[in-house]
């Protein structure tokens, strides 16, 4: 199993998350049955050594609604996480900023965000390749 940094960030219960369109080109969509989820790393691309953050946006489905989204990032084939802790805040109109990613080496690193509602939680990811 692995080593979980988890930065997370509580919502009010029950506050509806709304639908929407693309925040911009450099975001990247990620999909599960009952969420969207647009992440862009700032800056991009992301530096191997130095830190950076992500924005995100968080789309509903329908009328589903989020307790608490969640920040992660590990190298699946190492089986490690970050050296780094990640502080996410909220911002208006679904969007979150979390600070303070580094990732120390090149290879595969995946971005994990975690998504809990009543009914249980619903994970994306995005894989990145870094040289």
């Amino acid at each position: 199993m692995m080593r979980r940094i988890l930065a997370a960030v509580l919502l009010a219960a029950g506050a509806p998350v709304l639908a929407c369109d693309s925040p911009g080109a450099d975001y990247a969509r990620l999909e599960s049955p009952r969420f969207v989820l647009w992440m862009a790393t700032r800056p991009a691309p992301v530096p191997i050594g130095s830190e950076f953050a992500i924005d995100a946006v968080l789309c509903a489905k329908g009328a589903t609604s989020a307790d608490a989204v969640g920040f992660d990032a590990w190298m699946p084939a190492h089986r490690h996480g970050m050296n780094s802790r990640p502080s996410v805040r909220a911002l208006d109109g679904g969007r979150w900023r979390a600070e303070g990613y580094l990732f120390h080496m090149p290879g595969r690193w995946q971005f994990t965000f975690e998504i809990d509602t009543a009914s249980g939680r619903e994970r994306l990811t995005h894989d990145v390749e870094l040289d």
